[in-house]
């Protein structure tokens, strides 16, 4: 699994960090096999000034990982053309999506860099759910090629 997370520079990003094993964190829906997920950060002087943590969790089915997707923290429901279904957050800061028995989430955040390159940890607007939505559908193409 830890193989469908695309490339930083794929995506449109600087930095992609160690695809690490992610721990079951409530709620724990049924059917959940295991979880990965990684950062995608933008870089200005060395310094990350957004980013994008990604989050895949393998469900024993298809319907398992559907349950997952309702989550109330996300909006209504969307098909997407390659059957994906997906939800975007409720303060467009998060995605989740499910793609087979495969579900994919994500979350951002931006740090605006002042004129010296220091980032202000005030935060800032996310990263756009169309630039979330690139890591998802690349995930999604690699859990269809794992069959």
């Amino acid at each position: 699994m830890k193989t469908v997370f695309p490339t930083a520079t794929t995506v449109g990003f600087d930095r992609r960090a160690t695809v690490k094993f992610q721990e079951a964190r409530s709620p724990i829906w049924p059917g959940r096999c295991v979880g990965w997920w990684t950062e995608y950060e933008h870089l200005a002087n060395g310094v990350q000034v957004d980013y994008v943590d990604v989050g895949v969790t393998l469900y024993k089915t298809p319907k398992q990982a559907l349950i997952a997707l309702r989550e109330p923290a996300f909006g209504p429901v969307r098909v997407l053309s390659n059957g994906a279904k997906v939800r975007i957050g409720t303060d467009a800061g998060g995605i989740a999506s499910v793609m087979r028995n495969v579900m994919v989430s994500s979350g951002s955040s931006h740090l605006p860099v002042d004129a010296g390159g220091v980032p202000d940890f005030a935060g800032g607007p996310d990263v756009s759910a169309s630039v979330q939505m690139k890591i998802h559908r690349r995930i999604h193409a690699a859990v269809l090629r794992l069959r």
